[in-house]
């Protein structure tokens, strides 16, 4: 059984249509109880990571997302999902000062600086780079140039490049656009919102 979070992070409906071609045997769910029973994990969601944080706490789920991925299960963050998977971010109110994440995968949250002539967010259709299909479980079918679609204003930065599958391209850097850690799976990229070949890629994870 798959559990979808439900964390208050929104904008899941569009996941959930997806997740149901592939699956009957789900729940969106903010009950600690289901999600112990599941076999897999999905973390969605848009939104603020010191607000996602927070809610992740209160609702238990930090501790229970941990048990499960030390018990070898399969997890998959999603946009927010994908971020709090790092050790902190400085997306927060307080200047100067970090949000601790969930510390599954190194590396941290940062926002995209100093490019007057581009845009923050990072929001629409952009190109996969340096696809490591040979070690990738994710991106089986998945070529290089591939497009999908983004929207986010802060990206990882120090993230072990034996746990980056896949860089995209913006703000003049190279940034982690997919990560994979033994059970543990992320993309900065909306694969329900990225047409037929983000869809292959949500199920690749629902297939493992």
């Amino acid at each position: 059984m798959i559990a979808v979070l439900d964390f208050g992070m929104g904008n899941i409906h569009s996941l959930l249509k997806a997740v149901s071609l592939y699956t009957e045997d789900f729940v969106f769910t903010s009950d600690p109880n289901q999600v112990r029973k599941a076999d897999k994990i999905i973390l969605p969601g848009d939104g603020h990571f010191d607000k996602a944080m927070q809610n992740l706490n209160e609702l238990g789920f930090t501790s229970i997302i941990k048990e499960h991925v030390a018990a070898k299960k399969y997890l998959f963050g999603i946009c927010i999902g994908y971020q709090v998977l790092f050790e902190d971010s400085d997306e927060t109110n307080k200047v100067g000062s970090t949000i601790p994440g969930l510390g599954l995968i190194r590396g941290k949250i940062r926002k995209f600086e100093g490019k007057p002539n581009l845009k923050v967010p990072h929001m629409g259709w952009n190109k996969l780079f340096d696809i490591k299909q040979k070690n990738s479980k994710l991106l089986k079918g998945i070529s290089n140039e591939s497009f999908m679609y983004f929207i986010h204003s802060y990206r990882p930065v120090g993230v072990d490049r034996l746990d980056i599958t896949a860089n995209c391209h913006y703000y003049g850097e190279s940034f982690p656009a997919v990560v994979e850690k033994e059970t543990v799976f992320g993309t900065q990229f909306h694969p329900e919102k990225s047409d037929k070949l983000g869809l292959g890629i949500l199920k690749n994870f629902i297939e493992l």
